[in-house]
């Protein structure tokens, strides 16, 4: 997705349709606007491995290299109308840790109510259980198969989690 930038006498090697393909490929997970004081947030979501102390700091850097050229441009446009651009990465660990300092400065941030914080702080941390769930579950079915009510052998993909505690089951004909 890099598109080194050449010199104005070089040659390119992207050609003007590719480079708008690749610049159109590289999508936010969200924005935010603060009209009033002419902000452009880039919020960007990083779920990674949180083995690891300093599993936030990795996944915030892996973040802000993948934008890097994209919050460069919108800056550089931005500057001509009193414009600043900058990124919020949220993390989330695959356990589902989420750091609390680094979420409580993001929801600050983006202008979230302080009481407002917690909560969504733990329905993010149940979200990502039940995206590990799914991941688990799924390598589990295709390992070794899956078996439903009454020990009758599930074929395919076994079951999936849908949402809380309800499940959908594929059974073969």
């Amino acid at each position: 997705m890099r598109i080194p930038w050449k010199e104005g006498s070089e040659e390119s090697s992207v050609s003007e349709e590719q480079y708008q393909e690749r610049f159109w490929r590289r999508r936010l997970d969200g924005i935010g606007l603060d009209t009033v004081n002419k902000v452009f947030l880039a919020i960007e979501f990083q779920r990674t491995q949180d083995a690891k102390s300093n599993y936030v700091k990795r996944a915030a850097a892996a973040a802000q290299d993948q934008y890097k050229s994209l919050l460069a441009g919108l800056q550089a446009v931005g500057r001509v109308n009193g414009w600043q651009a900058q990124q919020i990465v949220f993390v989330g660990g695959t356990c589902g840790s989420v750091h609390v300092e680094s979420f409580n400065k993001n929801m600050k941030a983006v202008g979230v109510l302080e009481s407002k914080w917690d909560p969504i702080r733990q329905k993010l941390m149940r979200r990502l259980l039940e995206e590990q769930d799914k991941v688990l579950r799924s390598y589990f079915a295709q390992k070794g198969g899956a078996r439903g009510q009454k020990g009758k052998e599930i074929h395919g993909k076994g079951r999936e989690h849908v949402k809380w505690d309800m499940y959908m089951c594929r059974r073969s004909k």
